[in-house]
């Protein structure tokens, strides 16, 4: 195998050993169509309109600068995994006492801590890595996404079946973001006006409610609920809807597009 020149934006140019293969996805990902520039990776509008967003933005610029030089990006996202983890365990040890619920809310703040920070912590520093952060941090978000919601359907008080199907619907509108992402190159954190963020402060006050109402049930359809499970379950289904809307919505869009250029294509073939 022969050593190919590969230039990566953001990276200074170096000589690595590669497959014809290798080279071509390293030419996809740093933007280039056979062997020319033609965009730049990760050229994304962050956008992030969610109810908390100016608050939650205001708090992390006063945290940034307060963190020790030995804080880095990847401890930051092991500190949000381990995060993910604690809520898992505390949801799980609920079937011994629901005051193991102070742990999934420990958990979940240090999972914001550590999700919310690292990539900031990374653009303050002027150290990031594009194509690795944004890899490494929405394959870690499923990984604990799951973590949490999975966690929660152990407890004894979500119906397992109630929690997977939040997690699908919440993960189809995580895959919508990231399609139109790769289209439009403008990245929605928040859809709705709800990110990730109202979400771990909705599953907060869910555990505070679990631990000073407690829980009772509801009958549908001659169906036994719980108040949670009628509560997670609902913003599974709006999950859905919306993720249903928005690609109606979007996709007449694109055909549009497509439409025009390919006739103007034709057109210019004509001539």
């Amino acid at each position: 195998m022969g050593f190919a020149h590969v230039e990566f934006l953001w990276f200074p140019v170096f000589s690595i050993d590669i497959s014809p293969h290798a080279k071509n996805l390293a030419n996809l990902i740093s933007g280039k169509k056979n062997g020319v520039c033609v965009r730049g990776f990760m050229s994304q509008n962050r956008i992030n309109e969610s109810f908390l967003a100016p608050y939650e933005r205001a708090l992390i610029q006063w945290i940034l600068p307060k963190l020790p030089d030995k804080t880095t990006p990847d401890k930051l996202t092991a500190l949000g995994t381990f995060g993910a983890f604690l809520v898992f365990i505390g949801y799980w040890a609920t079937t011994l006492s629901p005051q193991c619920l102070w742990l999934a809310n420990l958990g979940l703040l240090l999972h914001w801590f550590g999700d919310s920070l690292d990539g900031n912590l990374a653009r303050y520093r002027k150290i990031e890595r594009p194509r690795y952060g944004y890899f490494l941090d929405q394959t870690i978000d499923v990984v604990g996404n799951f973590l949490i919601l999975f966690g929660f359907g152990l407890s004894p008080y979500l119906d397992m079946r109630i929690a997977l199907i939040a997690l699908t619907g919440y993960h189809m509108i995580s895959i919508y973001v990231f399609v139109r992402a790769a289209i439009t190159h403008d990245f929605h954190v928040a859809l709705a006006n709800m990110g990730p963020t109202e979400l771990r402060v909705l599953l907060v006050f869910t555990n505070l409610c679990i631990l000073t109402l407690g829980v009772w049930d509801f009958t549908v359809f001659g169906v036994t609920f719980s108040w949670v499970d009628l509560s997670v379950g609902g913003f599974g289904l709006a999950f859905m809807v919306n993720f249903v809307v928005q690609v109606t919505r979007f996709a007449p869009v694109l055909r549009e597009m497509d439409d025009k250029e390919r006739l103007e294509r034709q057109a210019a073939e004509k001539r």
